[in-house]
């Protein structure tokens, strides 16, 4: 399993259909307003094929794999650890 930062800027208010196709994953934590991080066995081109579908023109998507070195500032304890807890 690898682990994923998603972040996108949508041009519309149309958030639920993404939100719940990113939670679909399973495994994951919505970090802030607009960046979620999910674990999975897909490829970061994977992800965003399931993804795409939910964006329109002029929206902004990003997906970065995310490897052991990391750092956060600001965060619950909770937070930190389902960082700490993936297996990288």
């Amino acid at each position: 399993m690898a682990v994923y930062c998603i972040s996108y800027d949508l041009k519309s208010d149309e958030y639920k259909n993404l939100i719940e196709a990113i939670k679909a994953y399973g495994l994951w934590w919505h970090q802030s307003e607009s960046t979620w991080f999910i674990e999975t066995t897909q490829t970061a081109k994977q992800i965003l094929e399931n993804l795409k579908v939910f964006l329109k023109s002029g929206d902004k998507l990003i997906i970065i794999q995310v490897k052991q070195h990391w750092c956060a500032l600001g965060h619950t304890e909770k937070e930190y650890d389902w960082m700490k807890s993936r297996k990288f």
